[in-house]
């Protein structure tokens, strides 16, 4: 077994134990085959709603002995809680279920898992036709498709166990569509059962709202509290990498996507070049790569004017517009530059800009959460790249240098390291600023 995955099975054992212990009513919805000793990237716990916080407090508790801290907590459907090593970058993630529902309505009822359960060892799982269903719905009716890698066991499941699966299935959606989805699945019929997604969310609303209604209105109202909370305190995280030619930007930004995956899902993240694109997205597109930033002639003082006024609207427009839904949804987002450039090297962009307008600018516009900057000697640099002149190239390096050590978020990273270790360090001053921030928010 791999030191990080050793470090994350005992993890997973104490937080177990201590649920025990605590006496936490809690099952392991899926992918639990090789637990405690393997996991993929999270784990999936129902746990009873009264007992929710118990649950959490018993956990960190657990990961505290276990070495690890809290570096993110996020509230989706679930309580997502992420675990980083204190000494290293190995990371953890448990989604705690208190229910399992759909834009605030109950799209499987949480006590019948319960009374059905079966106990394997250290922690316990859902009745076999109860996984099939859970399986079913959890991303069919979030994004109306059955999730491929679980297409075999809902079919083998509710195989052996139709009985269980359409009764659970039936609080849902009814009977008639209940058996229709147990039996569709079973001869794994996923596109009619895909087809089938409106009836079974409008069967769902009507049901609920008719014979719960207030307890409808409730589960609305929390829900709605939920995502105004999530929309002041996003779980994800602006990081803007800046630094000289050379510097390695590029390949420590695609590494560190990769090395935080366990914190943040490739697939919800964005990586952006300067700037998000709005206006300038085909032209950027189209545009070769610039090898001779230099190379053109500065624009007059009114052109200059224009072009940065119109580069200013789409870094503030594009915040909202293309960032606060990635930060929003809980995804990573990397920007290569930004508008720090304006202040080092406008050159690069022909303008000729006065620093108090720049700096004005730079007033009204959202600041990402870490601003790293990636150095090197110049010489290193040079090296790399040479696009510009040994002293243009010291000239940004000290620029930058003083540019980022001004700033409260931003860190300086030794750039002539091995990449390997530059992403390493990369994480762990990422990993050690969202512990910091998760602390300050929960006190």
């Amino acid at each position: 077994m791999a030191p990080e995955q050793q470090q994350i099975s005992e993890l997973v054992t104490l937080v177990f134990r201590a649920w025990q212990e605590a006496g936490i009513d809690f099952l392991v919805l899926r992918n639990y085959e090789g637990l405690p000793h393997f996991t993929t990237n999270d784990i999936d716990v129902l746990v009873r709603p009264a007992q929710l916080r118990a649950a959490e407090a018993a956990l960190l508790a657990a990961a505290r002995a276990a070495g690890f801290r809290l570096h993110n907590r996020g509230e989706y459907a679930s309580l997502a809680l992420y675990l980083s090593g204190q000494q290293s970058n190995v990371q953890a993630h448990f989604d705690l279920f208190s229910d399992l529902k759909w834009r605030g309505f109950h799209f499987l009822y949480s006590g019948a898992l319960f009374e059905r359960k079966v106990r394997r060892g250290l922690f316990a799982v859902p009745h076999p036709g109860h996984e099939a269903a859970t399986s079913l719905l959890a991303n069919l009716i979030h994004r109306g498709k059955v999730k491929e890698q679980y297409h075999s066991s809902i079919a083998a499941g509710f195989r052996a166990e139709p009985a269980a699966a359409t009764e659970l299935l039936a609080g849902t959606c009814g009977q008639g569509l209940a058996k229709f989805l147990v039996a569709a699945g079973a001869g794994e019929k996923w596109g009619e059962i895909e087809a089938r997604t409106g009836a079974l969310r409008r069967a769902l609303v009507l049901r609920q709202v008719t014979r719960r209604p207030w307890q409808v209105a409730a589960s609305l109202l929390a829900d709605a509290a939920r995502l105004g909370r999530r929309a002041l305190r996003p779980p994800g995280l602006t990081v803007a990498l800046c630094g000289a030619d050379g510097s390695g930007k590029s390949t420590a930004a695609g590494a560190v996507i990769q090395g935080l995956r366990g914190t943040f899902s490739p697939e919800k993240g964005r990586e952006f070049h300067w700037k998000p694109p709005l206006f300038s997205a085909g032209r950027r597109a189209a545009r070769e790569p610039t090898i001779a930033p230099h190379s053109e002639p500065v624009r007059n003082a009114l052109v200059s004017l224009l072009f940065f006024g119109f580069h200013w609207l789409e870094f503030f427009l594009g915040w909202p517009l293309r960032i606060q839904p990635v930060t929003f949804r809980g995804g990573l987002v990397v920007i290569n530059r930004f508008y720090y450039d304006f202040f080092v090297d406008q050159r690069r962009y022909r303008l000729r800009v006065p620093l108090w307008l720049v700096g004005l600018g730079y007033r009204a516009l959202v600041k990402p959460d870490l601003v790293l900057l990636l150095d090197a000697p110049a010489a290193v640099l040079q090296s790399r790249k040479r696009e510009v002149p040994p002293a243009e190239t010291e000239r940004q390096r000290k620029a930058y240098r003083q540019l980022v050590q001004g700033l409260s978020n931003g860190r300086i990273i030794d750039a002539a390291q091995p990449p390997e270790k530059v992403a390493a360090e990369i994480e762990q001053v990422i990993l050690d600023f969202m512990a910091e921030r998760t602390r300050k928010r929960s006190g």
